[in-house]
């Protein structure tokens, strides 16, 4: 008799293990556990232009906010941090000089889109939030110049909120053009559907003109910040002058320092698309997920391709 329960312990045993080792397995591949909060799911808005092709990512900025106009909380709403380094990889860029052909008094060579930072990271580097329809408000000043001078826009690129006056100031003796240019445009948008596919389209005209004859001209601008987007600046007569404009639909929109390190304070809790652009190192996006109270950290790897 006692060798006959040993026999059935040992069976017992056996069956309570192997019963354990399936409970282990099921959690370890997905079963739903109880109490543990999932991630909300990518908005539509952000899963289009995560699945697109990366040359479409510029085009984001202009409906970072979704089909509907960005919303200002009525009352301060506990938001979480994103931190962001923008980093490249592979060899180092060197930069390379535009030699221009005429007006060659004022206009010598300058680098073309120079790098700032390093591979470490990079300065410059626009970044932004897709998919952000509500938060604090923009604060940053309604009046920004840009500066045409030695044949070159300083600075080169520029970050302005929505109704923001450009005064462009002309410092060279010669005639110029500048030509305001949004980038590709995402067509659907206009439809409010964002779970369409991409489909891009050239703009049929310019934001504005700013011609110069005189020196020391100012000429504000107001059609160019009305609505957002990723603008490019060129001279029709100096086809070497170029430089880029910004305009952001919400705060979560900004330019990397020479660290290549921006931070977006009160971003509101949820899922978003995180964009990071520059023009000689093209562009990367990646889902981030932004807890209130907490702060997320991100990593843009650049390198290189558009």
């Amino acid at each position: 008799m006692g060798t006959v329960r040993v026999r059935w312990l040992l069976v017992l045993v056996a069956l309570l293990v192997a019963a354990c080792g399936d409970a282990a397995n099921t959690a370890s591949e997905g079963a739903s556990l109880p109490n543990v909060p999932a991630e909300p799911a990518l908005p539509g808005v952000v899963q289009r232009w995560l699945q697109g092709p990366t040359r479409a990512l510029p085009s984001s900025l202009a409906v970072a906010a979704g089909p509907v106009a960005y919303q200002v909380d009525s009352a301060p709403v506990r938001g979480g941090r994103l931190v962001t380094t923008a980093r490249f990889e592979g060899e180092w860029p060197a930069d390379t000089l535009s030699r221009p052909t005429h007006d060659l008094t004022v206009c010598r060579p300058i680098a073309v889109a120079p790098l700032r930072g390093a591979a470490s990271g990079v300065g410059d580097v626009l970044v932004w939030l897709v998919g952000v329809t509500h938060g604090p408000a923009d604060r940053a000043a309604r009046r920004v110049t840009v500066s045409l001078e030695g044949c070159a826009l300083t600075p080169r690129i520029t970050r302005v909120p929505l109704a923001t006056t450009l005064l462009v100031r002309n410092v060279d003796s010669m005639e110029s053009q500048l030509r305001f240019t949004d980038v590709a445009v995402d067509a659907t948008a206009t439809r409010g559907d964002s779970t369409a596919p991409l489909a891009l389209r050239a703009p049929s005209s310019p934001r504005a003109l700013a011609p110069f004859v005189d020196p020391r001209a100012v000429t504000p601008l107001t059609e160019v910040a009305r609505t957002p987007g990723l603008v490019r600046i060129t001279d029709d007569r100096h086809p070497w002058v170029s430089g880029w404009l910004a305009v952001a639909p919400h705060p979560f929109v900004a330019l990397t320092d020479d660290g290549g390190r921006v931070a977006f304070d009160g971003v509101p809790a949820g899922r978003y698309l995180l964009v990071a652009w520059h023009e000689r190192l093209g562009a990367r996006a990646l889902p981030v997920f932004i807890e209130a109270g907490i702060e997320a950290r991100a990593s843009v790897v650049l390198t290189g391709a558009r």
